[in-house]
């Protein structure tokens, strides 16, 4: 449960950032940051860490690439008619 969480918190981080950067690289980098400190910083689970680095930074890493792929493609914009118009009288003339 406490892993599907942080996929589903991941997930919604890349989406953000992405939205305002527009760049995959801080999209992944910041919430694999932010994972990274916040697991360091627990002294009293120092037991857990290796248990949660191995399996919650991929977790991250593909979560928040995922948050971006979903926003680059909801945001691809379709051909207008005009330009495809274009190209089949272009077609044509040939």
């Amino acid at each position: 449960m406490p892993f599907a969480i942080l996929f589903i918190v991941a997930f919604l981080a890349g989406v953000i950032i992405y939205k305002f950067n527009r760049s995959w690289v801080p999209t992944v980098l910041i919430p694999m940051a932010v994972f990274l400190v916040n697991t360091l910083a627990d002294t009293e689970a120092k037991d857990a860490w290796a248990f949660t680095l191995i399996f919650g930074l991929p977790l991250v890493f593909f979560a928040s690439l995922l948050g971006a792929y979903v926003v680059q493609i909801r945001t691809i914009e379709p051909e207008s008619e005009e330009s495809v118009e274009t190209i089949q009288e272009d077609l044509k003339e040939d």
